[in-house]
């Protein structure tokens, strides 16, 4: 078991910046990495549903969502579903983003952390990383001065 985890601090209040990650069908909004989301059981804040996600390498992987706290600006989810053939073949994957407050209040901590099992740990620690920053690069481009 390998741990994927990635962190960054947003120029922007964590409710506002939250009000969009809670959004289990949001990531295209502000992650490049990914192309389209669909929801397949939802709605898209209910514990259990799914989305299927394309992302910019051709792959299509199906996320479940395990876990929602708007208490704690969390968001759990876990990988039930990826194409046979893969470039960055992994088990057991589950993953969760965190959001704080930082304490003058108009910018939020945001930590991204995955659990998984693989037989090639440097693709996925490769692959891993650059989703998680390009949807921290994301929302500080969205979340940014011009916002």
């Amino acid at each position: 078991m390998i741990e994927v985890y990635r962190s960054s601090v947003i120029a922007a209040p964590a409710k506002r910046v939250w009000a969009l990650v809670r959004d289990f069908n949001a990531m295209p909004e502000w992650n490049a990495t990914i192309k389209t989301s669909t929801i397949e059981n939802g709605p898209a804040d209910r514990v259990g549903c799914r989305r299927r996600l394309a992302f910019d390498d051709g792959g299509t992987w199906t996320h479940e969502l395990t876990g929602l706290s708007d208490t704690e600006m969390t968001i759990a989810y876990a990988i039930v579903g990826m194409a046979e053939v893969t470039r960055v073949p992994m088990r057991s994957y589950h993953a969760m983003i965190r959001l704080e407050p930082v304490i003058d209040g108009d910018q939020c901590f945001i930590a991204w952390r995955a659990t998984l099992e693989t037989d090639n740990e440097a693709a996925v620690r490769e692959r891993a990383g650059a989703v998680f920053q390009a949807g921290f690069d994301g929302l500080k481009r969205k979340f940014g001065p011009q916002s």
